[in-house]
C-alpha cells in the first residue's frame, strides 16, 4: 500500500489501538454508514464522490451478493494511523 511507510514508536502504539478498537466494534469488514464514518465522511454519499474523485486511499472492494463497497477493517485502522501521525500539534499535515 503506497500510503504505508516505516512505522515510529508512536504510530505502531496507534495502529496497534486502533485495529484492536475497530476489530472489536465493527468485526473484519466496514459497510456503508460505518466504513464512510471511519474515513471522515458524514454520509455514505460523501465517500462516493470522494472514490469518484480518487481521493480514497483505502482499499475498497465489492463483496459477493452484497451491495456497496467494503474495507477491511485493519486496512482502515491502518490508515488512520499513518494519517493522525502525519499531523503536526497545530492540527497541519507535516511536510514530507
Amino acid at each position: 500500500m503506497s500510503w504505508m511507510h516505516v512505522q515510529t514508536e508512536a504510530q505502531a502504539d496507534l495502529r496497534k489501538e486502533l485495529r484492536v478498537s475497530l476489530l472489536r466494534l465493527h468485526g473484519p469488514l466496514l459497510i456503508g454508514a460505518p466504513l464512510a464514518a471511519a474515513l471522515g465522511h458524514r454520509i455514505v454519499g460523501s465517500l462516493r464522490q470522494a472514490l469518484r474523485r480518487g481521493q480514497v486511499l483505502v482499499p475498497l472492494f465489492a463483496v459477493p451478493n452484497r451491495r456497496g463497497l467494503s474495507a477491511l477493517t485493519l486496512d482502515v485502522a491502518d490508515w488512520l494511523a499513518v494519517a493522525r501521525t502525519g499531523v503536526s500539534a497545530g492540527g497541519r499535515l507535516s511536510p514530507k
